[in-house]
């Protein structure tokens, strides 16, 4: 896959994502999940800098984005632009 193709394929969150991202990772029964136990659970199929990555705002593949999020039990709506959500999909 060429930059150009990955750059149309990634997508960031916004600031009230990042907020809700932050949220779903305290509220696991007062235990905090960290970056490491994202990584965990996805079997490392995402690394823990995309993770971090993700966290800080920065565009990730939308692949890794839907995995980081369904660990935290959220959904896509909930952090992204839908706007370019959707258009990413339908691509």
């Amino acid at each position: 896959m060429t930059s150009a193709q990955k750059s149309r394929r990634s997508i960031a969150v916004t600031e009230t994502g990042k907020r809700k991202l932050r949220e779903a990772q305290n509220r696991s029964g007062g235990k905090r999940i960290t970056y490491e136990n994202i990584e965990e659970t996805l079997n490392c199929r995402v690394s823990r800098s995309t993770i971090e990555r993700f966290f800080r705002g920065k565009a990730v593949d939308i692949d890794n984005a839907i995995s980081i999020v369904e660990v935290l039990g959220l959904d896509m709506e909930e952090v992204v632009d839908i706007a370019i959500y959707d258009k990413i999909r339908l691509r």
